[in-house]
């Protein structure tokens, strides 16, 4: 399932997955949505040792531990964390009974709408926002990932055909070389002068053959004329066969010169070629990646003097398991992911007819289509879609639809401003989504996101256009496929901005992607963050983000570094009230003390998180208004993971992280 966009309704899935536990380690004085404030207060103050053991009792005894703790600090004459008896507040909003003094009420006697949680004053807080999806009836064949890699189709050592000493190096690690681009130099006085030699003596036999067909035409002359005289008495037999075998001898000398000539011709060219080649060349255009040699070093024929790559055609090479290739061919194209979200075409040029006999997998060679800025190198991991099976017709649905219940997966179903759940039958994942086999018809509209928390028959709000109005891209797929195209880093420093932070951000992307929306979606995309400010903006685009109320605590959040807003973010209410005071009192915000003021009391006014959560951090761990926030026993699991698994922790889907914390509960 994509990686969730709502930190509310992360924190919400939280709950769903913790919520058995929390029901049972709570004494009675609790609300239905979850503990009280004063309940919740005593689990926070324990120490990771002693809320590991609280954890680990059975439910009576928790219940009574809890109690315990209650009394104890009445008895003392003191109160929960967050100051004060929550009963004796003077401000709140109208209405009696326990809690009626906290800003939104306490439990339901001090809410209008009997127990529905509410902002200052007891006003009711407006519909859940979500995003809605589609369910829809494709033609889809599964795949299945197989990990593969970039292999450049030439790479090899360049070597010295001749030996002799190195007098230059031209190149260096990392240099781009051409074809034909000198990368070496040998020293070549002793190959020039070898080269004349060669040339000299290429003229001697030159002379001697010459001198030698001279001769022949001599003694052909002779024997033309003893022929003259062969009807005078001058005339000798013996004399006219002499001369001919002269002539024969004299041919001989005139081939054997001749094949000197050619000898000695051969030995030059040899001798040019080595002066020719004591320059050593790039035989292919690439990049040096190794160099073998320094200036000075002798070198014999056939040295290593570079590695040269070329990293301008690739290929894309994978073992695939063999029972896996009865779906693919040579020339069928198959997708393929790069390491930065992009996905390619790329057409199989060949199956390799030799199989691993351990893992019994076949190499395949693929002819990859990257089109121009590929920005990709050897030896770089991809991951390609081999098809599994036949291509089928099914009904699907996002996977961020689905929800996780004990009675089984729900769909919330979206009809005439209301939601109702609909119980499904799952059936295969098909990428980013599930095949729905009973449950759901085409076309219905179903909530994909802002879904963790929501009721049977509950309104909701429709998610509107911009990053400020309803979820990051909300209803604009521009500025929803900028955020979606964002890396887990960079999507963690987009939800920490502000309202008008946001709207900027996505008209920079927008800009830089000249969308085909031109000037005018980019403004609708990012228009309402900016005019709803820090607040609604925040809450629209990050679910009630940091800063969402304080503007001062919200600066605060975005100046922290990735590794401390993480731990922020894993800390109860209280412990972030503290924090957030303590930096505005280092910084000594602009706004005076009594802005200073104002933020921290906003933080951490209250026991159980709250109101107080959305002035120090929004809806994030330790928010624990109206059930908003994760349980005790969650927010312990997640506090007791090391930073690397916090890391990983927050980079997880949604339904990865509900079924983590329910199967760390379980372990408990």
């Amino acid at each position: 399932m994509k990686t969730s966009i709502y930190p509310l309704g992360f924190f919400g899935a939280l709950v769903l997955g913790a919520g058995a536990l929390v029901i049972g380690s709570i004494p009675p004085a609790m609300s239905q949505g979850g503990p009280s404030p004063e309940a919740r207060a005593v689990i926070q103050n324990l120490s990771d040792a002693e809320r590991q053991k609280f954890f680990a009792l059975p439910r009576e005894e928790r219940r009574a531990f809890i109690q315990k703790k209650l009394a104890e600090q009445n008895a003392g004459g003191g109160s929960a964390p967050g100051g004060g008896q929550t009963a004796q507040r003077p401000r709140g909003g109208p209405g009696g009974g326990q809690g009626a003094g906290r800003p939104g009420g306490g439990p339901a006697a001090g809410r209008p709408g009997g127990g529905q949680p509410g902002g200052p004053g007891g006003r009711r807080r407006p519909p859940p926002l979500v995003e809605l999806g589609d369910v829809v009836r494709e033609n889809l064949i599964r795949t299945v990932p197989i990990t593969g890699r970039l292999v450049a189709k030439q790479r090899g050592t360049i070597a010295s055909r001749i030996a002799g000493r190195i007098s230059a190096v031209l190149v260096d690690v990392g240099d781009r070389v051409e074809k034909g681009q000198v990368l070496a130099r040998i020293e070549t006085d002793r190959f020039k002068l070898n080269a004349d030699l060669k040339s000299a003596e290429v003229n001697q036999a030159r002379a001697k053959l010459n001198s030698a067909r001279a001769t022949v035409k001599l003694l052909k002359q002779e024997l033309k004329r003893i022929e003259g005289l062969r009807r005078s008495a001058a005339f000798s037999q013996a004399r006219y066969e002499d001369k001919r075998q002269e002539i024969v001898k004299a041919q001989a000398s005139v081939d054997e010169n001749a094949a000197a000539l050619r000898r000695a011709r051969a030995s030059r060219d040899m001798a040019r070629l080595d002066v020719k080649d004591a320059q050593i060349r790039a035989p292919f255009a690439g990049v040096v990646i190794n160099r073998k040699v320094s200036a000075g070093a002798f070198v014999g024929a056939g040295a290593a003097i570079a590695t040269l790559l070329d990293d301008r055609t690739m290929e894309v090479e994978a073992d695939i398991p063999s029972d896996r290739l009865s779906g693919i061919a040579e020339g069928a194209e198959l997708d393929v992911a790069l390491g930065d979200g992009k996905s390619i075409k790329a057409s199989i040029r060949a199956i390799v007819p030799d199989e691993d006999p351990l893992a019994r997998t076949r190499a395949v060679r693929l002819t990859p289509r990257f089109g121009a800025n590929p920005n990709v190198v050897p030896n770089q991991s991809v991951v390609i879609q081999v098809p599994r099976g036949q291509r089928r017709e099914v009904v699907t649905v996002a996977k961020d639809a689905i929800v996780s219940r004990q009675t089984g997966p729900i769909v919330f179903v979206f009809q005439q401003g209301r939601v109702r759940p609909a119980q499904v039958r799952i059936g295969e994942g098909f990428g980013s989504k599930f095949e729905i086999r009973s449950g759901l018809r085409p076309g219905m509209k179903v909530v994909v996101r802002g879904n963790e928390m929501l009721r049977p028959g509950q309104n909701v709000r429709v998610a509107r256009s911009g990053p400020g109005g309803g979820g990051p891209g909300g209803g604009n797929p521009q500025a929803g496929a900028i955020i979606q195209s964002l890396s887990a880093e960079e999507r963690q420093k987009f939800f920490a901005m502000s309202g008008p932070e946001k709207g900027a951000f996505i008209r920079a992307k927008l800009a830089e992607r000249n969308a085909r929306g031109g000037p005018q979606g980019a403004r609708q995309g990012a228009g309402q963050g900016p005019r709803q400010g820090g607040g609604q903006a925040a809450r629209g685009a990050g679910g009630g983000g940091p800063g969402g109320g304080n503007p001062q605590a919200g600066a605060v959040i975005r100046s922290l570094s990735d590794e401390e807003r993480q731990k922020f973010f894993a800390m109860s209410g209280p412990e972030k009230g503290a924090f957030i005071r303590a930096k505005l009192a280092e910084r000594n915000a602009g706004g005076g003390p009594q802005g200073a003021r104002q933020g921290p009391r906003q933080g951490a006014g209250q026991g159980g998180g709250g109101q107080a959560a959305r002035g120090a951090g929004g809806g994030g761990p330790g928010s624990g208004q109206g059930g908003r926030g994760p349980s005790p026993e969650a927010r312990a699991v997640i506090q007791g993971l090391s930073d690397e698994e916090r890391q990983k922790f927050f980079a997880m889907p949604r339904a990865e992280r509900r079924a983590f914390i329910q199967r760390k509960l379980s372990r408990q």
